[in-house]
């Protein structure tokens, strides 16, 4: 897999790039909000005093990245690869302030690029309105899925029936070098919103959060650990016993929403090649957004995915059992999932 951009591709194919790339730069919103991003390193550990939630289960393989690539990436399937926004969604287990998001890099190769230190991110807030509801494409047990990292009939299953109606947008935040840890690989970040940002939720609500980087950027994307069922051959459920955070799901934001993405198969992009790229990048200024996350994306889906994260209160939640918020309790007893899901792998 390459960069689209290269010297055997037709010249109007490379401004076309270039023309969008500096489009988006020049109309992309200005920065407000007091948003700070701030590095934790490999070993950190949550403050049980004000972790309201935490899903802390991630799987090994996998690299799946939050970008905002200028020039975007031709896949040999036949598309362009989309830039992206990654987020989850939680249910608020009691009353709280939302301080802070704390998320862990992924344990892949391309965890942190070397565009993405430096550069300024957003986290965007949301309410899940409505009542989940999966849909499985029409694949059932014992059929092939129409897209995903695997056949398995799990790998086209979306969400319908929620609304993510928007709440906050936080920008401005500059993201640290975070392969100054171990290559980037596994190093938390916490997101950290400041006086009037801060969201308060309500127990029993559902919410979503949304991060991304503003600008386009030549390598710019990190990689979010997380734990995906998607290749359990178990029938389609979204009460799944083996889910480690039944509060939520995954979502993300690609390129300007079109799914899927049109595809013309070969090596190369086709000389016409506008609407593949037009697809992929995300709408300049405040229209980007507007387009609404969901579990359906390209080649993979979220429905059956959570990130590893952790909310943390501001000043500590009204009505937390801070015992239960110890992942090393886990093994002691039971779990109470509203707080503490899964244990941490291999550490």
């Amino acid at each position: 897999m390459r960069a689209i951009m290269t010297q055997r591709r037709p010249t109007a194919w490379v401004r076309w790039c270039l023309r969008t790339a500096v489009a988006t730069l020049i109309l992309a919103p200005a920065a407000r909000g007091a948003l700070e991003v701030v590095p934790l390193g490999t070993n950190w550990t949550p403050p049980a005093g004000r972790t309201v939630v935490a899903q802390t289960r991630f799987d090994r393989g996998g690299n799946t990245s939050v970008r905002n690539s200028a020039p975007p990436e031709w896949k040999a399937s036949g598309y362009v690869q989309r830039n992206r926004d990654l987020g989850q969604v939680f249910t608020a287990p009691c009353d709280f302030w939302l301080e802070s998001v704390v998320l862990r890099t992924g344990p892949g190769d391309i965890a942190f690029l070397p565009g993405s230190a430096g550069a300024r991110v957003f986290i965007q807030l949301f309410e899940v309105e409505g009542e989940p509801k999966l849909d499985d494409h029409g694949t059932p047990p014992g059929t092939d899925a129409t897209h995903g990292f695997s056949k398995n009939h799990r790998c086209d299953d979306v969400i319908l029936g929620v609304r993510y109606r928007p709440l906050r947008l936080v920008r401005g935040g500059v993201l640290p070098n975070l392969a100054a840890a171990g290559e980037g690989r596994l190093a938390y970040m916490m997101w950290r919103l400041d006086g009037d940002d801060r969201l308060e939720c309500r127990a029993g609500r559902r919410y979503a959060f949304l991060v991304g980087f503003e600008e386009p950027g030549k390598a710019r994307g990190f990689t979010l650990a997380n734990h995906n069922r998607a290749g359990d051959p178990a029938p389609p459920r979204l009460d799944d016993p083996a889910d480690p955070y039944p509060g939520g799901w995954a979502i993300r934001r690609e390129g300007n929403g079109t799914r899927p993405p049109s595809m013309r198969p070969g090596p190369e992009p086709p000389a016409e090649s506008a609407t593949l790229l037009r697809e992929a990048l995300f709408p300049t200024g405040e229209a980007r957004f507007s387009v609404p996350p969901t579990t359906d994306g390209y080649p993979d889906v979220d429905t059956y995915r959570d990130l590893e994260f952790y909310l943390l209160a501001a000043g500590g939640p009204r009505a937390a059992d801070e015992r239960s918020l110890d992942p090393t309790l886990h093994e002691a007893g039971p779990l109470k999932p509203a707080f503490v899901a899964g244990r941490r792998a291999l550490e």
